[in-house]
């Protein structure tokens, strides 16, 4: 069995790939070959279907498996076995295979040191070049933060940011998160900009996903989306299409991530972009 699709991980944008089910597993094979950040045991899954998406050219099932969600257009056998069916997890061979990881099964979390490189990257320096860089700096969550169980805030009376690596199960994580509460930090200064942006933006619909019922935290997740599909797409090779196709189950997952993909593609960090003509003529979007 081979279902192709997009693998989103705790909550993280989708990758695509495909689940291979055989008699010693489930497994998701990423087509960039990208290794997940993850547990280093083999946990079990329950696979169930979570809604049906129909966008009016496509039928998308979305399927939660542990800490992510699998969207397909053509489930195949995981219609048969979403009903609550556990399966056992395996890793597959070198750089083939990406083992799906559970938030606590005891993978390796992100050193405080690691979170401060990443403040201090490349990476950081293009979020600050779009959303500014927080006066108060980068530093690690408090004890009530870490009591709500965020894994990153956004003082806005201090114009500071924290973040918590130690719950962050690797780098892709910290990221994300890094962009969500820079986020907050341009939704805090630019409130008018971005009701107007988000006029007829659907809600989410996972009730599981973050930012479900919650303006402010689905901005936040549509902004980090739409930095990551940009930084994803930035090295070019892929054709037009598909990455429209892949911005497409971004959107999926978090609506909005469209439109705020089409704002940023305009600012001059992405001048070079290669798909900016694309992405903002708003033809094909």
């Amino acid at each position: 069995m081979v279902v192709s699709g997009y693998w989103s991980r705790c909550g993280l944008p989708p990758i695509p790939g495909a689940f291979t089910l055989s008699d010693t597993g489930l497994i998701f094979h990423s087509i960039d070959k990208t290794e997940a950040d993850g547990a280093s045991q083999p946990p079990t899954t329950a696979v169930s279907l979570a809604y049906v998406e129909n966008d009016g050219a496509e039928v998308h099932y979305l399927f939660r498996m542990d800490t992510g969600v699998f969207d397909t257009d053509r489930p195949g056998p995981l219609l048969q076995i979403a009903h609550g069916t556990r399966l056992q997890l395996r890793r597959g061979g070198p750089g083939s295979a990406t083992q799906l990881a559970v938030l606590n099964s005891g993978g390796p979390a992100v050193s405080p040191n690691k979170a401060r490189a990443t403040a201090a990257s490349g990476y950081a320096d293009s979020l600050y070049a779009l959303f500014g860089r927080p006066r108060g700096g980068i530093g690690l969550i408090g004890w009530r933060g870490r009591r709500a169980g965020r894994l990153g805030e956004y003082i806005a009376s201090r114009d500071s940011l924290a973040l918590d690596p130690a719950r962050m199960i690797g780098e892709s994580q910290l990221r994300h998160a890094l962009a969500h509460e820079l986020g907050h930090r341009w939704q805090s200064r630019a409130k008018a900009q971005l009701a107007v942006l988000w006029q007829g933006v659907p809600p989410i619909r996972d009730p599981k996903r973050y930012g479900y019922g919650d303006t402010s935290e689905h901005q936040a997740e549509a902004i980090a989306f739409a930095v990551s599909f940009l930084q994803t797409t930035a090295p070019g090779g892929e054709s037009g299409s598909a990455a429209l196709q892949l911005l497409e189950h971004y959107e999926l997952l978090v609506p909005g991530t469209r439109i705020m993909v089409r704002y940023l593609a305009l600012q001059p960090l992405y001048r070079a972009h290669p798909l900016r003509l694309l992405l903002t003529s708003g033809r094909s979007l």
